[in-house]
């Protein structure tokens, strides 16, 4: 590897302009969207602005501090609206860019910098975390920063060099655990390719250093993994090969033939002997991180995330750059076609990966929008009854909302059985109006909602993802009616206003009346379950396929759960789900004309047992 020379002023200005524009494309409608869940995560984690309970409740989740720790600082002097919490994200992608750059210029040339900077500021994965208030730009750029302090402290091994490389691979473990796979990369390639004289005991200084530093969070690091034995708070991912074919599309935004090939040609220059070790660097560090996380994930536990290996972007659009550059070395066509081929090529590719952004990252949730709604519909005389998890975005639109101030009622605090909120509600039975927000996820909002119903009529209807909003005002009843997806209406059941009560051994029968909405042709099932207050543990069920059926054909379910002998007393409630029986996927709860969702499980009466 050899540095390059200095570039001439217009190349620098060049360079800039490019940075610019990508960079401009980061901080496009950065404070447009609403938080999501994530986000909202953050800004609880910095709300309290305290070092120390900051590092509590991120004590609690299953990342390191370093970046939340940077946001509180950073939100006492700019605030928590969506930009400001948005804004460091975007920064740091901006430091990636440079740091691209100079990588690419420090091992092959300008252009090559240029190129892989136009690369990775243009990639859908990039800009999306741009604009999202969460450590994976940091991640992003720690990682291209931490390479290049590298290639500095191999090609002169001094203390003052080795402490700095050592800080940013600090830096980069308490940003993301998964930095320690790029941290190995580089030890992988020091290893290769530094003399052995060379390398001694000081080629371990920097990861020796780093280890002590991180050597503090370590005990919290393995509490955390105890506390999370199946992985991260996330979807599980399958390693497998549709896993795979994922991971490349993002990476290549859909169009293998524009980058993976590029890249690969890139690759193929570790056999030049001129840029064997650049190349090999890039390579280490490209494979080693996915590598291990899907074998990790296959073998171990569910660790793997697609946004886990942000850091591996540089390296791949460096790759994709020494490619595109390769070109020149074609004799068949002349300097100025080779020139003009690469541009073209340069130019589709930053197209492609712009235009693909919205296939592979969707809009987020319009949080702020329908809280909004809410906030102007409502009076604040207007009771309004919420339970808002402080951690969700409905919590932090909330309080920029106030959507709860006059008269409110918060249900947050724990979970309520059914006999606790008849009385409740029952002090408020002259209210001309009554809000809920609530999560679907709960039985009391069933349970309230299915109250309020009897004597009420729905005015107001409203959800997002977990969340309802409805206002019932007083006259007509009954107007709650659900459905599952478009297949089946619900004509009668045990509705979530109704109470049961069982001992052990007792057999709680119920019926249900469907109207199949559509042909039913055998591929559904309905299951009835009896569960506890959490919802996490399930006392009895009964699951049956529903057949065949024509639509206005009454389709009758009619289960029985025998309650168990050792079932303990207490407060639980009745689910129905109905889902395909060959694949287990659930059919969505729909309300009323509007199709307003209600999840994918109709929570029906409440069942007390009683002692035997």
């Amino acid at each position: 590897m050899s540095a390059a020379l200095p570039g001439r002023p217009g190349r620098w200005l060049l360079a800039v302009a490019v940075l610019l524009i990508v960079y401009g494309l980061a901080l496009q409608g950065i404070g447009r969207e609403s938080l999501w869940n994530d986000e909202a995560w953050t800004a609880w984690a910095v709300q309290p602005r305290d070092p120390r309970l900051t590092l509590e409740r991120v004590r609690q989740d299953v990342h390191p501090p370093l970046y939340f720790l940077a946001m509180e600082g950073w939100t006492l002097v700019a605030g928590n609206s969506e930009t400001a919490l948005r804004l460091p994200s975007a920064w740091a992608v901006l430091i990636a860019l440079v740091a691209t750059y100079a990588l690419g210029r420090r091992l092959f040339d300008h252009w090559t910098g240029l190129i892989a900077l136009i690369v990775l500021g243009t990639a859908s994965f990039t800009l999306y975390y741009a604009r999202e208030a969460r450590m994976y730009a940091l991640l992003l750029a720690l990682a291209a920063l931490a390479s290049w302090f590298y290639l500095r402290w191999r090609s002169r091994p001094s203390f003052p060099r080795a402490l700095i490389y050592a800080l940013s691979l600090a830096a980069l473990l308490y940003t993301h655990y998964s930095a320690a796979l790029l941290i190995a990369s580089h030890l992988l390639h020091a290893l290769v390719t530094l003399r052995k004289p060379r390398l001694g005991w000081r080629g371990l200084i920097p990861y020796g250093v780093a280890a002590l530093l991180f050597a503090p969070w370590l005990p919290i690091m393995l509490a955390q993994i105890r506390a999370n034995p199946s992985g991260p708070l996330a979807i599980p991912v399958p390693t497998n090969l549709a896993t795979l074919a994922a991971l490349v599309l993002i990476l290549t935004s859909a169009h293998p033939g524009l980058t993976a090939l590029p890249a690969l040609l890139g690759a193929i220059r570790i056999f030049d002997r001129k840029h064997t070790s650049a190349v090999l660097l890039l390579v280490l560090w490209f494979i080693i991180t996915p590598v291990a996380l899907l074998t990790l994930n296959a073998l171990v536990a569910p660790v793997y995330q697609v946004r886990y290996v942000i850091a591996i972007l540089p390296a791949g659009a460096l790759l994709v750059a020494v490619g595109l550059r390769s070109l020149r070395l074609m004799a068949v066509i002349t300097p100025r076609l080779q020139t003009a081929l690469i541009a073209a090529l340069l130019g589709w590719l930053a197209y492609t990966q712009v235009a693909m952004f919205r296939e592979f990252w969707s809009e987020k949730s319009p949080w702020q929008a329908t809280m909004q709604r809410v906030a102007e519909s409502r009076q604040p005389l207007d009771l309004i009854i919420t339970d808002f998890a402080p951690i969700s975005p409905a919590a932090y639109y909330d309080q920029r909302l106030h959507l709860r101030s006059g008269f409110a009622l918060d249900l947050s605090w724990r979970l309520h059985s059914f006999g606790e909120l008849r009385p409740l509600l029952d002090r408020f039975a002259d209210a001309p109006s009554v809000w809920v927000a609530l999560p679907i996820n709960t039985a009391k909002t069933w349970h309230i909602a299915a109250l309020l119903d009897q004597t009420r009529h729905i005015a107001y209807r409203d959800s997002l993802i977990n969340m309802i909003f409805y206002r019932f005002d007083l006259g007509n009843s009954d107007d709650l009616a659900f459905q599952f997806g478009s297949a089946l209406r619900v004509r009668r059941s045990p509705d979530a206003a109704q109470q049961f009560f069982v001992r052990p051994g007792d057999l709680l029968c119920v019926e249900i009346d469907l109207e199949p909405l559509q042909s039913l042709d055998g591929s559904l099932s309905a299951g009835l379950h009896l569960v506890d207050l959490t919802g996490n543990r399930s006392l009895a069920q009964h699951d049956a396929g529903l057949g065949t059926a024509e639509p206005g054909q009454p389709l009758a379910f009619d289960p029985c759960l025998t309650i168990p002998s050792d079932a303990p007393p207490g407060a639980y409630h009745l689910e129905l789900a109905v889902y395909n029986w060959a694949t287990l996927e659930r059919l969505p709860v729909w309300e009323g004309a509007d199709a307003t969702g209600w999840g994918d499980v109709l929570m029906l009466a409440a069942v007390d047992v009683l002692d035997g």
